[in-house]
């Protein structure tokens, strides 16, 4: 398949996932922003490039593209046509700009999808998907801003700059259930205790089914 006939698909995908539900702050966005800073930071390691001192100072450090620096680098669909493409399809929240990190995660996030299977990615077999976690927050009705040169999901500034967070599934189920469960920002080990309620309960609701 031809990238613009993938690229026309993974559109149309993303467009049927769109949730017109007022945004919200929650808990889970925050973890999942979590995730995705330390899977971004796992790839860094990988490919030569430490320094998570600039996780919120370079707006180029969240581009893996140019740590692979590919052939095909020329070839990724660019910033302002997805973002045109997916305010068309109803996501009116995704803009472009210095300081809008939405449509610029987007970019990184279908580009991703688009250029997988291309043999400089494949060969980190045992990393995942960087930019699954920052999909995942829009899908959810997270908002991504960024002021003072620090991250606000949803209204609510990111201060846990660090790369050790290990969210245990990012399982929508899962997610919904910190939700009801969290009344204040989980840490690593509040996770793992939720995640290890969680699995009780799903192996009872197993049991008696």
């Amino acid at each position: 398949m031809r990238i613009n006939e993938k690229y026309d698909q993974e559109i149309s995908i993303i467009s049927k996932s769109r949730i017109t539900t007022e945004t919200t702050f929650i808990f889970s966005n925050i973890l999942l922003f979590r995730e995705y800073q330390s899977r971004l930071f796992a790839w860094k390691v990988a490919l030569n490039f430490n320094g998570n001192d600039f996780f919120n100072k370079r707006k180029s450090y969240h581009n893996l593209f140019l740590d692979l620096n590919p052939v095909w680098i020329e070839e990724l669909i660019p910033e302002d046509k997805i973002v045109t493409d997916l305010n068309s399809a109803g996501w009116d929240n995704i803009r472009s700009g210095f300081r809008e990190y939405m449509g610029y995660f987007m970019f990184l996030f279908v580009n991703w999808g688009l250029f997988e299977e291309k043999e400089e990615i494949k060969r980190f077999v045992n990393l995942s998907h960087p930019y699954e976690p920052l999909f995942m927050i829009l899908r959810r009705r997270g908002l991504i801003d960024f002021s003072d040169n620090k991250f606000v999901i949803n209204g609510q500034t990111y201060l846990k700059y660090d790369n050790n967070f290990k969210l245990p599934s990012t399982d929508d189920d899962f997610l919904d259930f910190v939700d009801t469960k969290a009344t204040d920002f989980p840490n690593q080990d509040a996770v793992n205790d939720l995640w290890s309620e969680y699995q009780t309960l799903q192996s009872n609701k197993l049991k008696n089914n």
